[in-house]
């Protein structure tokens, strides 16, 4: 017989696996469609029958919507376009829903408009009602910590919160898109735009870390681009107040994010310093962040991957790393990175934003001043800037009546002493230029 012919055994494809990857390419978004967004249905409860058919509505569902504040007790909301008495919510008969931001395990955010003000505002409402005394405590802590956060133009705006009918509302500044949307639709981003946003996220920690506070959050998730164009940081859930010096109850964030010392429970302002390094890392570069593994290790022993750093500067490079040191105590504060030589240039770029803001809403304010009604017997007040110096004080001030007889064809219309005197403040097609003083000239 012949010989057998013996099949060769399989020899292993060996490779080398990629630690690191590109950022995928993210699909487009449907934001203002809700349709998309829509979460899928929960799976019907075929237990026992919900409480609510069991026992009657008494407590905190029977009243209306109650104020939800630490620093004033909880009181009902009043508003000229809220009914208690009516079937609707209050965030129903108070605000218009324009479109739907996001939804999450947290609940669902909504763009609104506020029907008594007119002005547009983000409002969170919870997913879930409140389970219970502790559930509703735990969930109200998130109010405690946007309280705590003081105003500041780098943070996201606290307007109020309240609750009705077992879940929380929290109504906050609207923002025009989140730095994660922001990558998402940027496939690149310019090191002038990382360095400026480093200055509006570093000024916003800054803020948190004087009154003594840790985000523990900082993700492109809760960073926000506000109307205004500054980098704003928000989400202020997991904040930890240092005073009370109780860690037990500290949570950790993304751990994309995470700072390798929170894994042993040391809880510092360092934190957020990592994480705002290796998000500056993932804004300036190409980079998809690992959520574990080798390249998790690998960017928390202080290695960045070279090509995907070659495009970045030294200097920003280097803050990066030094911002990322795997020791606590060897990263830059605050106040020190803002002392580097290069923030110090973004943020005098910066500051012409901040001055070009003031500005715009000084003019606002000079133009609404300047607005005056010049009726038939109507009280005129004028701005200290009009008022003629030969007149006598009492001209600030004055009591426009018409002559006699002005109603007749024979006399020519009434003008009044102060459009007599500076002109027309507006016109249709936009200032005057005769003006003596105004906001235009004041630019000028």
């Amino acid at each position: 017989m012949g010989e057998t012919l013996k099949s060769p055994r399989p020899i292993p494809n060996i490779v080398t696996e990629a630690t690191f990857s590109h950022r995928k390419p993210k699909k487009p978004s449907h934001r203002n469609l809700i349709e998309e967004d829509c979460l899928p249905p929960r799976a019907p409860v075929k237990s026992a029958p919900p409480i609510s058919r069991v026992f009657k509505h008494t407590g905190r569902n029977s009243v209306g919507a109650l104020q939800v504040s630490f620093r004033d007790s909880g009181s009902e909301i009043k508003s000229p376009h809220y009914n208690a008495k009516s079937r609707d919510l209050y965030f129903e008969q108070c605000f218009v829903v324009i479109s739907r931001l996001g939804a999450g395990s947290f609940g669902e955010v909504f763009k609104v408009r506020s029907k008594e003000d007119g002005c547009l505002y983000a409002i969170k409402k919870s997913r879930d009602r409140f389970r219970g005394d502790a559930d509703r405590k735990y969930k109200l802590e998130e109010v405690n910590k946007h309280e705590l956060v003081k105003g500041h133009r780098n943070c996201v705006k606290f307007v109020k919160a309240w609750e009705e009918r077992k879940r929380l509302y929290i109504q906050t500044e609207l923002c025009e898109m989140s730095l994660k949307d922001f990558l998402e639709k940027n496939d690149s981003t310019s090191e002038s735009v990382v360095w400026e946003f480093l200055v509006d996220l570093t000024l916003g920690l800054k803020h948190l870390h004087d009154n003594g506070l840790i985000h523990m959050d900082i993700k492109p998730a809760n960073i926000f681009i506000g109307l205004d164009g500054l980098c704003k940081i928000g989400d202020f859930g997991l904040v930890l107040e240092l005073s009370k010096c109780d860690t037990t109850q500290a949570l950790e964030g993304d751990p994309k994010y995470l700072a390798p010392e929170l894994m042993q429970g040391h809880f510092t302002k360092s934190a957020d310093i990592f994480s705002l390094g290796i998000t500056l890392l993932e804004l300036a570069s190409d980079l998809e962040l690992p959520k574990g593994g080798q390249a998790w290790h690998q960017l928390r022993n202080g290695e960045l991957p070279n090509i995907f750093t070659q495009g970045i500067s030294l200097e920003l490079r280097r803050l990066i790393l030094q911002m990322m040191n795997p020791s606590p105590q060897q990263r830059p504060n605050v106040d020190e990175i803002l002392a580097e030589p290069a923030v110090r240039q973004a943020w005098k770029r910066r500051k012409r934003v901040y001055l070009y803001k003031g500005i715009n809403v000084y003019v606002v304010l000079l133009s609404l001043l300047c607005f005056v009604m010049d009726m038939d017997g109507v009280t005129v007040a004028f701005p200290p800037i009009y008022n003629n110096r030969e007149r006598d004080e009492e001209t600030s001030k004055q009591l426009i009546t018409p002559p006699f007889h002005t109603s007749s064809p024979e006399h020519e219309r009434y003008t009044p002493p102060s459009e007599r005197r500076r002109g027309p403040l507006f016109h249709e097609g936009g200032f005057m230029t005769n003006n003596v003083v105004g906001p235009r000239n004041l630019l000028e």
